[in-house]
């Protein structure tokens, strides 16, 4: 459990971004509802193509919004990433590496980016393609699998709070 928060601890730090640089640039994001939709979306399409299919049991807490830290598009630092986290339960413990080849795979058939496979194949991070959330799948010390998503920086509301000093 405790590899699996540090885990998850180090998706967001990625998600946040890794690369300072450019101007500031306040444009529209996609709004929280949308990015919750979103990795509600890149998750249980994935764990629908899985066999056997998991029962999705939601991490608590999962639904985490955290700093924008080092923005890789340049924009504002004051935006936040959105992340959730699932354990897929009810699978084999025989059947946990094949099934994170499934995650792979169904990832890799769907266009998104595989950015890191561990030795055993069962620790897997990569991007969606085209909107860059961070998708992971990690498998805890006590034998289950966690799929997870993270949002690329965003405005909660869409756009920028308005400044204070605008008039």
């Amino acid at each position: 459990m405790r590899r699996l928060i540090i885990v998850i601890i180090a998706i967001v730090a990625l998600a946040a971004g890794c690369v300072r640089g450019g101007k500031a640039v306040d444009k529209p994001t996609l709004t929280q509802d949308e990015a919750v939709a979103r990795i509600e979306q890149l998750i249980h399409d994935t764990a629908n193509a899985l066999t056997p299919m998991p029962r999705l049991d939601l991490y608590r807490p999962s639904l985490n919004v955290g700093s924008c830290l080092d923005p890789t598009d340049g924009g504002s630092e004051d935006r936040v990433v959105i992340s959730r986290t699932y354990f897929l339960r009810d699978i084999p413990k025989d059947k946990i590496t094949n099934v994170a080849k499934q995650v792979k795979a169904y990832w890799e058939q769907q266009g998104h980016l595989i950015q890191g496979v561990s030795e055993t194949g069962t620790v897997i991070s990569g991007r969606s393609r085209p909107d860059d959330f961070l998708l992971s799948v990690d498998h805890s010390d006590n034998d289950v699998l966690a799929l997870g998503a993270t949002s690329p920086c965003i405005w909660l509301n869409g756009t920028p709070e308005p400044s204070p000093h605008a008039s």
